[in-house]
């Protein structure tokens, strides 16, 4: 396949046009109504005769992930391509749990239908990689619970024999961080924790392009130039606030190529954009500080993450991840907080975003060395979980 660029429009998801259907809707978090909207049946039905009767679908695609089989229907190559980055590939005789139809060429707005009984996903009016890719997040993310295996949207790693996750919402580094190039790579973004260890939830990477340098980003930049020369390239929106690439893990040197179950977390990292400077660089927390974090998953947004954003602006995003997390918060908090004790996890909140003493961000260098100190160090850091749970309530009580 040759190195694909795409512009999409819009240039990022679209959250208040995507909907539910079914009876097993009944297990969403209609608390977020913004993510989890729940539609008619009959819309369903209409958009679902609109994108099958359409006769310009490539050869159907099927694809694998954590035990849930998907079969694509996309009229873009652009888009297959894309998939075959970031999911296992599976043979064409294998049809797909899940169907997932999506049309670039139908003029309309931005559409999103899911169909949790009848496991179909319609997707049209919009040409945004991305809308594939955390479709399938959010519907393995209400698929695996029942299995008592938790969908984390977060990066995961093994340094100095420690594996380690690492959540945070675009823009708060979380890609970069855990691509450092002492670590070995297991995911950039979605990962599962089951009761053998954790797994790959896609085999491939979906890169920020901004400011990518070999001094700043050597691992990302390095895989980059690889998939280039591999032609297995996809860059999304150049230039643009929320330019992606899009490249199989197999390009980055220091990843593990091969989907496996590792060690169950030693650590785990929230990370935290924020804007207003009032946590400090790193803080160790435990307990109900932990599952609090978690559920409201305070950050600051960046531009261009989803259509119409253009400015930062202070966020909630419950389990580091809402748009993707449609069921009840409790359900993904309550597994966490299981295995973490279960394990005996070291849980850490690391602010990605502003130096209170300074006023400026703090660099990529400092917060990797930062990290780095709180996996190796023999002292651990003092538990600060009172204090940061006060700040966090705070927080939410000026919204």
């Amino acid at each position: 396949m040759p190195n694909i660029s795409i512009t999409t429009h819009p240039t990022g998801r679209s959250p208040d046009n995507k909907f539910f259907f079914g009876e097993k809707t009944r297990c969403l978090d209609t608390s977020r109504p913004k993510y989890n909207k729940i539609g008619v049946e009959s819309d369903f039905n209409d958009f679902y005769n609109l994108l099958t009767a359409q006769d310009n679908y490539l050869e159907p695609m099927n694809f694998e992930t954590v035990g849930t089989n998907f079969t694509l229907h996309t009229n873009d190559e652009r888009h297959k391509q894309f998939v075959w980055n970031m999911f296992k590939i599976t043979s064409e005789e294998q049809t797909g749990d899940w169907t997932i139809y999506h049309n670039t060429a139908i003029e309309q707005e931005p559409l999103i239908h899911i169909h949790l009984d009848r496991k179909i996903m319609l997707i049209a009016g919009t040409t945004f990689l991305g809308e594939i890719k955390k479709g399938v997040f959010g519907i393995v993310s209400f698929e695996l619970p029942r299995f008592d295996i938790l969908p984390m949207h977060c990066g995961a790693f093994t340094y100095r024999k420690t594996t380690n996750l690492m959540f945070g919402l675009s823009g708060t580094g979380k890609t970069t961080l855990s691509s450092d190039p002492d670590y070995k790579l297991i995911s950039d973004d979605e990962v599962a924790w089951t009761n053998m260890g954790i797994k790959m939830i896609e085999t491939g990477c979906y890169a920020k392009s901004e400011g990518l340098t070999p001094e700043t980003h050597p691992t990302i930049f390095d895989a980059v130039e690889l998939a280039r020369f591999s032609e297995t390239l996809v860059e999304e929106n150049p230039g643009a606030a929320n330019a992606r690439l899009s490249y199989p893990i197999s390009m980055v040197e220091n990843a593990y190529h091969r989907r496996s179950n590792f060690h169950h977390a030693d650590n785990i990292f929230f990370l935290t954009m924020d804007a207003e400077g009032v946590f400090p660089a790193i803080s160790r927390i435990s307990g109900d500080a932990v599952k609090r974090f978690f559920e409201t998953g305070y950050t600051s947004q960046m531009p261009g993450t989803e259509a119409g954003s253009d400015e930062i602006k202070r966020t909630f995003s419950p389990c580091y991840g809402s748009p993707f997390m449609p069921r009840t918060v409790d359900v993904y908090s309550g597994l966490l907080m299981d295995k973490i004790k279960a394990h005996n996890s070291n849980v850490f909140l690391v602010n990605t975003g502003i130096d209170a003493n300074t006023g400026e961000r703090y660099s990529l260098d400092f917060t990797r060395n930062t990290i780095k100190q709180a996996i190796t160090t023999e002292y651990p850091l003092q538990d600060t979980s009172e204090q940061v749970l006060q700040t966090l309530e705070e927080l939410i009580g000026s919204e």
